[in-house]
């Protein structure tokens, strides 16, 4: 008799835990989606090249933001590529959320 009100003990709390698992992932998914819907192109090349520039005056090197500009990625997860191009050029993967994917410093130009 006390093995089986273990078991329905346990079974019970499984149901609950699962039961909050659930809800924290569909509120989790909710807040994703939020984000997603009032995240526009601009403000993340602003976020991106306004961390270009401080990063760069902290290198005592003069930059401004006017030397970013955005693309399209052809990459899956890649919203935006970031591409500044001053004294020490920076390209900056832009994930689908507005997140940092990679941070490339690219230490020539090639130019042809």
């Amino acid at each position: 008799r006390d093995r089986k009100w273990v078991i329905e003990y346990f079974l019970h709390n499984i149901w609950y835990s699962l039961g909050v698992f659930v809800l924290v992932g569909i509120l989790l998914m909710f807040r994703v989606g939020l984000l997603t819907a009032y995240l526009d192109e601009s403000t993340i090349i602003e976020q991106y090249a306004d961390r270009y520039v401080y990063v760069s005056q902290n290198m005592s090197i003069d930059a401004s933001v006017l030397e970013c500009v955005a693309v399209q990625d052809e990459r899956f997860w890649v919203r935006l590529r970031v591409q500044c191009n001053g004294a020490k050029p920076v390209n900056f993967l832009i994930g689908l959320w507005g997140q940092l994917i990679t941070e490339k410093r690219q230490v020539f130009t090639k130019e042809i």
